[in-house]
């Protein structure tokens, strides 16, 4: 069940092409923006050679094929790209806008809410840990502070829309349970334990070497992959990223089964700069992995052209 504002883009685009021919537009149009800002962030921040490489393997992710498509991943890119990039650049009001934007295209768009007030707390505090509460209490004065609710204010008025047409505030919850009843909640611990069953349980030769495949290294790797990133940005304090990886880290820890991780993934870029900095002085790391993600990408194009599940 798509968030709103990617259905309403191409609603808008439909009044001069099919709706078909808009949605790959809105996609198009999404992903071009996101390679402009995710260039203009890292090359800030990292330097051009990194930037490349993170591109690069961007560009060549096993699930990065859902760009182009009809998906929202492409436009989630973009806003999470110029967030991220007007945060760096202490635009504050173009940051939170569009961060309302992110929150009605996912929902994990709601995850920049914290993103931004921590930015905001060492913007202005940068001996923030020395006064907390001090600090906390000059914050809440500041008008930069209460631009953060713009941000879940978009959630909310999805929320209400939801509530007023349907009948259910978190009616995009309940519809991906009717859609798949085997998506459930539960501990990590049980996340990681039911993997493990599921493989004892069912030999290679009942679920199939490909479902093997799919769970152990596909879906389970995505999300060790995730977790690796997001012990390396808190290792480096890298508070910004960092957070933004270990909330969608906790929140996938929770799901079971982790289908779909592997696409979900794709649009958290600072995987990429994790992958490009650590492969800065092993070329032939780097490499390796462009090549594992090149067979991947193209073996992904393959399943989804003959209609099987990619993610």
């Amino acid at each position: 069940m798509f968030f709103p504002l990617y259905p309403l883009l191409i609603k808008i685009l439909s009044f001069f092409f099919s709706f078909i021919t808009s949605g790959f537009l809105v996609s198009f149009i999404s992903f071009s923006i996101s390679l402009y800002y995710l260039d203009k962030l890292i090359t800030r921040d990292f330097g051009e050679f990194i930037s490349k490489r993170s591109i690069i393997l961007l560009l060549f992710f096993p699930t990065a094929i859902f760009f182009p498509l009809i998906y929202t991943e492409a436009l989630f890119l973009a806003l999470l790209t110029a967030f991220f990039y007007y945060l760096g650049e202490k635009k504050w009001l173009v940051a939170v806008i569009i961060g309302f934007f992110a929150s009605i295209t996912r929902n994990i768009g709601i995850f920049l809410w914290p993103v931004y007030l921590l930015s905001l707390f060492f913007n202005f505090f940068p001996n923030s840990w020395k006064d907390v509460y001090k600090n906390i209490c000059a914050l809440l004065r500041k008008k930069e502070f209460w631009y953060s609710f713009i941000i879940p204010l978009g959630l909310f008025v999805y929320c209400l829309y939801c509530y007023f047409v349907l009948g259910d505030f978190l009616s995009f919850i309940s519809g991906q349970k009717n859609w798949s009843d085997t998506h459930v909640f539960m501990w990590p611990w049980e996340t990681l334990k039911n993997f493990f069953v599921i493989i004892i349980n069912n030999p290679i030769d009942k679920i199939g070497i490909y479902n093997t495949f799919g769970i152990l290294f596909i879906e389970l790797g995505s999300f060790m992959l995730l977790s690796i990133t997001t012990i390396y940005w808190i290792i480096k304090k890298h508070w910004f990223y960092a957070i933004f990886c270990l909330l969608n880290t906790i929140l996938f820890s929770f799901i079971f089964p982790m289908t779909s991780v592997n696409r979900y993934v794709v649009v958290i870029f600072p995987i990429f700069i994790f992958l490009s900095l650590i492969t800065k002085k092993r070329d032939w790391v780097f490499y390796t992995i462009l090549a594992l993600f090149f067979v991947l990408f193209f073996f992904n194009i393959y399943l989804i052209s003959t209609g099987s599940w990619v993610g």
